[in-house]
């Protein structure tokens, strides 16, 4: 392992957390672990999924990916992150990250809501996610959710993400400031 220290990755739905985070763990030499895998394993568990048991699954999934988080040194830790100070029930919670056995950077992905609208909309994930059910106003959720930023509990490396045609350069940028932000947290 390269660094040793964790990454969390944030920001909209769709806004290339996961594409993102996996290259900068390939780069960083850190294992990645996606809240998605864990939900989606729970999900192949189960013939149908209402919106009851989706957020159970999901709660669980949080869960998951915690424990297997505290088992490491260091990785990049993707999810859909709740905002911390706001009183949502969405996302997942964050402050178990805070007693994790390493430093803490997050890398938040900046993309323009209206792109993250669009490839939302147009992605095709596991059914359980029960996204055909979330596409009410998504514009102005996604517009609310882009105004609050960051999560802001760590140092934090922003990286544009609206345009991803060059995603390899926009991983290797963001990999080489997230090792300078661990070295600085050390």
């Amino acid at each position: 392992m390269d660094v040793l220290g964790f990454i969390v990755v944030s920001g909209l739905p769709a806004s290339g957390k996961t594409a993102i985070g996996r290259r900068v763990a390939e780069r960083l030499g850190v294992p990645m672990l996606d809240k998605d895998d864990f939900l989606e394993a729970r999900f192949e568990e189960h013939a149908t999924i209402g919106p009851e048991l989706r957020t159970r699954l999901s709660r669980e999934s949080d869960e998951d990916l915690a424990r297997a988080a505290a088992a490491l040194e260091g990785a990049v830790l993707v999810s859909f992150w709740r905002p911390r100070g706001q009183s949502v029930s969405y996302g997942t919670a964050t402050g178990w990250i805070d007693q994790l056995s390493g430093p803490v950077v997050e890398l938040h992905c900046k993309c323009d809501p209206n792109i993250a609208r669009e490839r939302f909309e147009a992605r095709t994930r596991h059914p359980g996610h029960n996204d055909a059910s979330r596409r009410g106003d998504l514009g102005r959720q996604f517009e609310e959710i882009a105004a609050l930023g960051p999560i802001g509990a760590w140092p934090c490396v922003t990286v544009e993400t609206s345009d991803l045609s060059d995603l390899e350069s926009l991983a290797a940028k963001a990999a080489e400031d997230v090792r300078t932000a661990l070295v600085k947290t050390n």
